[in-house]
């Protein structure tokens, strides 16, 4: 027992040495490793986009519960928001440092995959991406189909406005896959199948509230809007509590409990919900295949099933 506490310290000092290096304080880097699978077969890197929201600490809680039925362990560093992109790349750089097996990146920049998937491939590092693509030939994927997703959230808001009227857009950073690509299937149902017309479209909101200053000079520039579409729950959270009892429908993607609860009472027209637990779980499980040989799709898709507020 007091080895185990010695050990648990030994990490936690490793812990605050390492956001020193990075240039962080505690509350602004988060590094944690699994409990300790005896000899474990694998050590597998995990970074993050954040750890502060309900859906990536459901994220993971399914790796760590991965590790443990697996036998494996994880070492996970998460950035304190999702827009660090500096801090995230640095965490990456000091993990591919460390003796590890595979590295698994939910990126903050889709597209700056470069360096990082060099350096780990000249030490034999295995690299997959998992609930955002890192957008680079050959990087396997686990997580939900982010197009279709966008795709039918925009099917049932232009059935719910009979194809006609006015929608906004808030998504998240750009730069990332995962925003981009439910913006894409929204937009090209909307574009192809209705009369909708698209008022705005603001990029920028990656798991973060959009400022009410914001809202509401959108708001007060478009006062017909119909809809919201938001690529985050946390960012149709904040529009729903600004709008109140006004009558726009708002859809959104993520597995926030508080957004799931928001649809139950109709003051969220609809929510993809994205199943963290089993994306943290399932890119472990996806790595441990991979290394013992067993073949492997190049994207394993986790279904995000629909939720849709209660008829009248």
């Amino acid at each position: 027992m007091k080895k185990s506490k010695k050990h648990s310290r030994v990490k936690f000092l490793c812990a605050v040495l390492l956001c020193a290096l990075l240039g962080g304080s505690l509350s602004a880097c988060q590094v944690h490793e699994s409990d300790e699978a005896e000899n474990p077969k694998y050590v597998i890197g995990v970074v993050t986009k954040s750890r502060s929201s309900e859906y990536w600490m459901s994220v993971c809680s399914g790796m760590e519960k991965a590790a443990l039925d697996l036998g494996v362990k994880v070492i996970i560093m998460s950035p304190d928001t999702e827009t660090d992109e500096k801090t995230q790349q640095q965490m990456i750089g000091s993990l591919l440092k460390k003796d590890i097996d595979a590295l698994a990146v939910s990126p903050i920049n889709s597209h700056n995959a470069k360096g990082y998937l060099k350096k780990a491939e000249e030490k034999g590092i295995q690299v997959v991406s998992y609930d955002t693509k890192i957008l680079e030939k050959g990087v396997p994927y686990i997580g939900i189909d982010n197009e279709k997703v966008g795709r039918e959230l925009a099917q049932y808001m232009a059935a719910q406005m009979k194809k006609k009227g006015l929608m906004g857009i808030i998504s998240g950073n750009l730069k990332q896959s995962s925003h981009a690509s439910r913006l894409k299937g929204f937009r090209d149902y909307i574009d192809k199948n209705t009369d909708i017309k698209i008022a705005f479209t603001e990029s920028g909101y990656s798991n973060l509230r959009m400022p009410e200053k914001e809202i509401s000079r959108l708001m007060r520039e478009h006062p017909d809007l119909n809809g919201i579409f938001a690529t985050s729950a946390v960012t149709a959270l904040g529009i729903m509590e600004y709008l109140g009892d006004r009558p726009v429908l708002i859809a959104t993607v993520d597995a926030q409990e508080d957004a799931l609860d928001a649809v139950k009472k109709g003051k969220i027209g609809a929510l993809a919900y994205q199943p963290g637990y089993e994306i943290g779980y399932e890119t472990v499980r996806y790595i441990v295949n991979q290394k013992e040989g067993k073949k492997q799709p190049e994207q394993k898709i986790i279904q995000a099933d629909l939720k849709i507020k209660p008829q009248k």
